[in-house]
C-alpha cells in the first residue's frame, strides 16, 4: 500500500435504517472502515485518514479500507466475510473505485463521491441500524447465515473483552444435522438445500436478537449465545431448538424430518485461541453423535484428548491379535413362525484401558485407517466358524443363518469372493446359510460393479441384503435390477409407523414381495409394530423386543429355550 501525501476528499451517503433518513459524512482517504480503531489504524499503517467506527457485530474488526494507488482510488477488502461493490462480492483482494460507486460492509450501504482535498479528520461513529442484517452480506448464500470466518471474528472479539470483562458469559453451539444425506439421497439435492435454508430460518426464529446463528459448511452449523446468565438457561433454549427442528418440514409437497446431534461449550473454560471454543464444541457433538446421535452433549474438559485418538488407531491394528475384539450376536425372528432364525455379527472392541469402545467410533476409525478390511475378514470367519458350532450343536433347530456386514473399502476388494469362497471351505458352511448385508447407497453408488460380484456370490449360495433400506437412494425402480436376495428395512422408519410411515413401509413390502425379495425389518420394540407388520406380511424381524445384541452364552442360552414371539 503506497503512503498518500495529500488527503482525497470523499463524500459518504448511506440510509439509516432506523429512521430511514439519508446520512452524509465527509471523509479523507485513506480511510478505514471497521469496529476496533486499533485494528483499523493498524492495517493503515498509522498513516493521517478517516476511522469510520461501524460498530454493527456483522462488520469485522477492520472490515475494509480506501487508499490511494497509482494516481487511483482502491477499495481493500480486509474484512473476514467480504466487501460488496456495485453488488459484487469480493474477498481477500482490491477494486478500483470512482466516482458514484456503491459498496457494501455489514448492513450499511454506502456511496461515494470525491469532492477534491480535505484536511486529516477525526474518528466517525456511524450508529448500527436496529433491522435485520440486509441480505447480500453473508459468504452463504444458501442460507443467508453468517460464515465460519465471520464466526471465528465474533470469538476473537469476545476472547479480546473476557481478558478485561472476566465474568463475560457467553455459549459457544455446534450441531450436526444427522442423517442429511439421506434425505439428499431420497428427496434429492433441491430439496436438501431447502431443508437447509429451512433449518437456518428456525434458529433465526428461536435465537435472541444479540444471539448469532451461522452456517459453518456442510450440515453443520454453529450458534453463538451471549444473552445468557447461567448454564441452564443455554442449555434450555437448545433443548427447544431441537424440538423446533423434530417437527416435520414441508419442502415441495413432501415431508422431511430431522434430529440433530449438539455439541455446547461455555466461555468459564480457559482456552488458547478463540478457535478453541468452537473446537470444544465440535467435539462435544462427536459425543452426541457416538452416543446415538439426537443428542445435546455439554464439553467437559478430557472428553478432547487429540493423543487419544492416535492411540485408539494404533492399539486396533494390535486388537486382534491381543483378544480385544469380540462378536455379539442379534436374533432374527420369523414373523410367521415366531422363532430364531439366525443372527446378525456385530463387531465390539473393549480397550484394555479405556474400556468398551462405542461401536460408531470402532467403525469410523477402522474405515478411516483401512484396518476394516482385516477386521472384516476377521468378523467373517468368526461369525461362520461360530454358526457351524451352533448348527451342530442344536441340530433339531431349521438351519441357522448370519448376518454379516460389508463395508465399502472391503466391497472394492477384487479379491473379495474369493476371501468368502475359501472361508466357506475351511469353515465347512454351506453358502446359502451366509448373508451378506450391504448398505442401499453402496450398492446404487457402484451398480455397474455391483451386479457383477454380486452376481459371483450369488454363484455361492450367498444371499444378498440390501441393508438401510428407505433411508439412502430408495430407488425402487433400480432395485429391481441388482441381484439382491433380502430387503432390509431400517428401523428410523418403523420407530413411528404414523400413516405415512405405514404407508411407506407397506409399499417396501409390496414391491419386494413382487420381485421375489424377502423383507425383513430391524428395530421391532414393541409388540404393537410386530403385530402391524405380521399383518403385511413382512418375513423376518430383529429389534429389542426380541433380543438385544448378546454374546455367545446368552445366545446359547436363548436357543435353549426355543422362544417364540
Amino acid at each position: 500500500m503506497t503512503p498518500v501525501n495529500m488527503a482525497v476528499e470523499l463524500q459518504l451517503s448511506w440510509e439509516d435504517l432506523t429512521t430511514g433518513t439519508l446520512q452524509q459524512r465527509t471523509v479523507s482517504v485513506p480511510v478505514a472502515f471497521g469496529r476496533d480503531e486499533q485494528a483499523m489504524r493498524s492495517a493503515m499503517n498509522d498513516q493521517d485518514g478517516t476511522l469510520v467506527v461501524l460498530a454493527h457485530k456483522q462488520v469485522s474488526r477492520c472490515h475494509a479500507l480506501i487508499v490511494q494507488q497509482d494516481e487511483g482510488l482502491e477499495l481493500v477488502d480486509k474484512s473476514t466475510n467480504g466487501t460488496f461493490l456495485n453488488g459484487q462480492h469480493f474477498l481477500g483482494t482490491n477494486r478500483q473505485i470512482q466516482d458514484g460507486d456503491r459498496f457494501q460492509i455489514g448492513p450499511y450501504k454506502i456511496a461515494l463521491n470525491t469532492l477534491g482535498t480535505l484536511p486529516p479528520s477525526v474518528s466517525i461513529p456511524i450508529t448500527p441500524d436496529s433491522t435485520a442484517v440486509l441480505p447480500g452480506i453473508y459468504h452463504d448464500s444458501l442460507t443467508g447465515l453468517p460464515n465460519r470466518n465471520m464466526f471465528m471474528s465474533l470469538l476473537q472479539t469476545l476472547w479480546e473483552r473476557l481478558a478485561v470483562e472476566t465474568s463475560l458469559m457467553f455459549a459457544v453451539v455446534h450441531i450436526d444435522i444427522d442423517r442429511l444425506q439421506q434425505v439428499n439421497d431420497s428427496l434429492g439435492y433441491r430439496v436438501g438445500d431447502k431443508l437447509l435454508a429451512a433449518i437456518a430460518r428456525r434458529l433465526r426464529q428461536r435465537l435472541s436478537p444479540g444471539d448469532t446463528a451461522v452456517r459453518l459448511e456442510g450440515d453443520e452449523f454453529a450458534l453463538l449465545l451471549e444473552n445468557i446468565t447461567h448454564q441452564e438457561g443455554a442449555i434450555g433454549l437448545i433443548e427447544a431448538l431441537q424440538r423446533d427442528l423434530a417437527a416435520a418440514f414441508t419442502l415441495e409437497n413432501q415431508e422431511a424430518f430431522i434430529t440433530v446431534s449438539v455439541g455446547i461449550t461455555f466461555s468459564h473454560l480457559p482456552v488458547n485461541q478463540p478457535e478453541d471454543w468452537l473446537r470444544f464444541a465440535r467435539t462435544a457433538t462427536n459425543r452426541a453423535k457416538q452416543l446415538g446421535r439426537g443428542r445435546l452433549e455439554i464439553f467437559r474438559p478430557g472428553m478432547e484428548d487429540s493423543g487419544n485418538r492416535l492411540r485408539l488407531e494404533t492399539d486396533l491394528s494390535r486388537a486382534i491379535e491381543r483378544g480385544e475384539l469380540s462378536l455379539r450376536y442379534q436374533p432374527i425372528v420369523s414373523l410367521t413362525s415366531g422363532q430364531i432364525v439366525g443372527f446378525e455379527a456385530l463387531v465390539r472392541w473393549q480397550h484394555p484401558e479405556a474400556g468398551w469402545i462405542p461401536s460408531d467410533q470402532l467403525i469410523a476409525i477402522a474405515e478411516e485407517t483401512g484396518l476394516i478390511i482385516p477386521i472384516g475378514l476377521w468378523v467373517l470367519q468368526t461369525a461362520c466358524q461360530q454358526l457351524c458350532r451352533w448348527q451342530k450343536q442344536f441340530p433339531d433347530l431349521q438351519p441357522l443363518t448370519v448376518s454379516v456386514n460389508v463395508s465399502s473399502k472391503q466391497f472394492i476388494q477384487t479379491d473379495l469372493v474369493a476371501q468368502i469362497t475359501q472361508v466357506l471351505q475351511e469353515t465347512d458352511l454351506p453358502g446359502n446359510h451366509l448373508k451378506l448385508e450391504l448398505t442401499e447407497s453402496l450398492l446404487m453408488e457402484s451398480e455397474s460393479a455391483a451386479i457383477a460380484m454380486l452376481s459371483q456370490l450369488q454363484e455361492l449360495g450367498v444371499q444378498i441384503l440390501m441393508d438401510d433400506f428407505g433411508t439412502g437412494y430408495s430407488n425402487l425402480a433400480r432395485m429391481r435390477n441388482l441381484p439382491t436376495d433380502v430387503v432390509k428395512v431400517d428401523k428410523s422408519l418403523i420407530q413411528s409407523l404414523d400413516a405415512q410411515n405405514l404407508a411407506f413401509v407397506r409399499g417396501i413390502v409390496a414391491l419386494a414381495h413382487s420381485l421375489s425379495k424377502t423383507v425383513v425389518v430391524e428395530g421391532i420394540e414393541t409388540q404393537e409394530q410386530l403385530a402391524q407388520l405380521r399383518e403385511m406380511d413382512c418375513a423376518y424381524g430383529q429389534g429389542y423386543l426380541f433380543s438385544p445384541p448378546v454374546d455367545i452364552a446368552q445366545v446359547e442360552n436363548l436357543l435353549s429355550q426355543s422362544p417364540h414371539w
